[in-house]
């Protein structure tokens, strides 16, 4: 390029961050967060889990879509969009607050209220993408099939029992089938403010650990020396998962994602976001529902269903990073592999081991596998990296 030449960004490509608009949206969906592990917590057994499971997806979903359209263009910076979007809230709230027994007496509330924000927030995206050429094919490839998803939520609010269970799980595969048919073709999405939204929604995540050792711990009468034991021993889990995510992943997402064009970003951002990220987040949701039942008891035993979800929450969270490794690099760190039956085995032994002993193992185990992984980091991908950005 000549001195008399400028290299000029387009707006897809220039670094932009979070808005205020987008971490007041993010503050309903915190809420959610929390809802959706106190449904888990009442009922954990495997159907209370299936169903968590789904309420988390649906809700990831809708979050997501606020995340595509903020990519396409800064949400705040419009009047329109911006008064959508404060629209968007009070709906959005009212859809969280009926979680914990959507699937019995707000049902019809969760259904209606997802349905009025899941529309307004596609029909902000498709104003601005159907406007380009370039993203109006696949923006409408992606629309004719998400579209029904939550007209398929709405419908199950009015239905009963398993059959609202059948359409709501119905609703998730017509997303899945929107992102499949959607993302391959031509998609504007800015690389920095796509991987910050990811990183601060796992932030929210793992402050609802936080909160349920918190708030189970000031729920006591008074606060002894095992339950501060027990805070934190759950910290530290939360603190390695926080480790093994924000050591690499949101630099190597940005990165990927930046260095992708055409079709394959689209593709990227939905398998690395879009798909995998919504592992992590349940998994950090488990976990939190496990600390729930732990602080108020530390010098019991976890329960069965509290051990399966706990080594159900590693699964999740560690495969999660797995496949975003194998998305990434087309191989996994052994020892991070390792780590999943490793504490599935603590998971057995703790029918004779204090909880407290297991939740610190599992620490233990998860240290030790990111210590690895982090020198397998430095002398491979990382260098990478740093030679190609140098």
């Amino acid at each position: 390029m000549s001195d008399n030449q400028i290299d000029v960004e387009t707006p897809e490509e220039a670094e932009r961050h979070a808005t205020n608009l987008e971490l007041f949206l993010d503050l309903v969906f915190v809420f959610a967060v929390t809802q959706i592990a106190s449904l888990i917590s009442h009922h954990p057994t495997g159907t209370g889990t299936a169903k968590g499971l789904l309420m988390t997806l649906l809700v990831w979903w809708q979050w997501s879509q606020f995340t595509w359209a903020g990519s396409v263009v800064d949400l705040q910076s419009r009047t329109r969009t911006r008064v959508l979007v404060l629209s968007c809230i009070p709906i959005a709230l009212i859809m969280t607050i009926s979680i914990p027994d959507a699937f019995h007496e707000t049902g019809i509330w969760f259904g209606v209220a997802y349905l009025g924000v899941q529309l307004m927030v596609l029909g902000m995206q498709g104003a601005i993408a159907m406007t380009d050429p370039v993203t109006r094919s696949a923006f409408i490839r992606y629309a004719s099939v998400a579209v029904i998803a939550p007209i398929a939520v709405m419908i199950g609010g009015f239905a009963h029992d398993n059959t609202r269970v059948v359409i709501w799980t119905l609703a998730v595969v017509f997303y899945l089938a929107a992102g499949l048919n959607g993302a391959s073709g031509e998609w504007a999405i800015n690389a920095s403010h796509f991987a910050e939204r990811h990183s601060l929604f796992i932030i929210i995540s793992l402050g609802e650990i936080l909160v349920a050792a918190g708030g189970s711990a000031a729920g006591k009468e008074h606060l002894d020396g095992i339950t501060a034991t027990a805070i934190v021993v759950a910290v530290a889990v939360a603190c390695m998962f926080w480790w093994m995510y924000f050591a690499y992943i949101p630099t190597v997402a940005e990165y990927t994602l930046h260095h992708a064009h055409g079709p394959e970003r689209g593709v990227l951002a939905r398998d690395l976001f879009t798909f995998i990220h919504s592992l992590l987040v349940f998994g950090l949701v488990l976990f939190a529902v496990v600390v729930k039942h732990l602080i108020p008891h530390p010098d019991g035993h976890l329960t069965v269903d509290d051990r399966w979800l706990l080594a159900l929450s590693v699964l999740c969270f560690v495969g999660g990073l797995s496949a975003f490794q194998y998305r990434v690099m087309k191989k996994m760190s052994p020892e991070r592999l390792l780590c999943i039956p490793a504490v599935a085995a603590l998971c057995v032994a703790g029918a004779w081991m204090p909880g407290l002993v297991v939740i610190a193992a599992v620490a233990v185990v998860l240290f030790v596998g990111q210590i690895f992984t982090m020198r397998r980091f430095r002398g491979g991908i990382h260098a990478h990296l740093v030679a190609a950005q140098n």
